[in-house]
């Protein structure tokens, strides 16, 4: 059986099994227009909290929700990045983070970043979540939290069981990511701060060798800003699915 084309809809939006749900715009025009379905022709819901769910397109923007196919567990550690705001392609980062597994993304308002408050764009950024969700086949849609000085979201106290990592250049003595993940403890999150062009100021690393946050380091070159997102998340994505399968194993 071919696999079915995917939708993301909100669960809050779902009624039922044999339920009727009215479509948006966007969700008809994409299911109508683009993948050019017809009245009776099957597709798929992904409910963005692990849900996949069969579903059959009916006529006038409707379409009726079938049994649920799969239920999937959120991936453990949960996987959480702070992102300075930067010039350029931050909705790429947040497409390619989706893509990588992240569970949340947090925009930082960092002192160096030259990205004006209006150009500042959370439900594109959020319409980049969804589309990159449904192309990637995730059932879990990452949370996108609103934009806050990097000073707050580095000053936020620890919680027990976070494992916070922030990434350097320049600085004598720091560890590579890589080392770090490897001697690890076992933690319920993985925190990842990674600063906008021209990097953190004194200030922001103060605050965050004040509350918890160990310096990493990428490597000799001085990457972007982007491709340090998100060479570090497809580095921590990588130790968590080896985790994964490792706790999965059973017991001699």
């Amino acid at each position: 059986m071919a696999e079915l084309r995917r939708v993301l809809i909100e669960p809050q939006r779902l009624a039922g099994c044999g339920q009727e749900l009215e479509l948006t715009s966007d969700e008809r025009h994409y299911l109508e227009k683009v993948l050019r379905l017809r009245p009776g022709s099957p597709f798929a819901i992904v409910d963005g909290q692990g849900g996949l769910h069969q579903a059959e397109l009916r006529s006038n923007g409707w379409a009726q929700q079938g049994e649920c196919m799969e239920q999937q567990p959120r991936q453990e550690p949960e996987l959480v990045l702070l992102m300075g705001l930067i010039r350029r392609d931050f909705e790429i980062v947040v497409r390619m983070a989706c893509e990588l597994g992240v569970d949340q993304i947090r925009p930082l308002q960092a002192q160096r970043s030259v990205v004006e408050p209006k150009s500042q764009r959370p439900q594109r950024w959020q319409s980049q979540l969804q589309e990159a969700c449904e192309q990637c086949e995730r059932l879990w849609l990452p949370q996108l939290q609103p934009v806050c000085s990097a000073l707050d979201g580095l000053s936020q106290a620890k919680a027990a069981g976070v494992l916070r990592c922030i990434g350097v250049t320049r600085e004598a003595g720091v560890p590579l990511l890589a080392e770090v993940l490897e001697t690890a403890p076992q933690v319920q999150r993985w925190q990842l701060a990674c600063g906008p062009e021209g990097g953190w100021t004194p200030q922001e690393r103060q605050a965050a060798a004040d509350h918890g946050w160990q310096p990493v380091s990428l490597g000799p070159n001085i990457l972007r800003a982007s491709t340090a997102a998100i060479s570090a998340l497809a580095l921590m994505q990588h130790h968590r699915q080896r985790l994964s399968a490792r706790d999965s194993q059973p017991s001699v």
